[in-house]
């Protein structure tokens, strides 16, 4: 489903938006962000995301943190441990993005 149409959410800039952020400030998050490489994916992380990919393409696999199966086509991660050490397998984009931040944002207990 396509996100809502919103105001760009950089600092001043009016832009109406259906992503993340305006084209202009998209560049300016990606950059900042830096490259894959940079961020600690490197050749065994491409090389294991291209076998899992023939997999997953293919239909037949699951989720590694819902259990639910991730369907040709759609869009997914190959999730790693906690602690960035291994690879848990696919998932789905959302359930990894998802995990993370439930990680570093827990809910307050009572």
């Amino acid at each position: 489903m396509p996100r809502a149409k919103r105001i760009c959410p950089k600092r001043g800039c009016p832009r109406i938006v259906n992503k993340r952020y305006c084209t202009e400030h998209e560049r300016e998050y990606e950059a900042d962000r830096g490259s894959s490489t940079k961020r600690g994916y490197d050749h065994r992380h491409n090389a294991l995301r291209k076998q899992w990919d023939i997999k997953v393409q293919r239909g037949g696999v699951n989720c590694a943190t819902c259990g639910k199966p991730i369907h040709p086509g759609t869009e997914w991660h190959l999730g790693h441990t906690d602690d960035r050490t291994d690879y848990k397998g696919p998932e789905h984009a959302h359930c990894n993005t998802s995990d993370g931040g439930k990680r570093a944002h827990p809910k307050l207990e009572s």
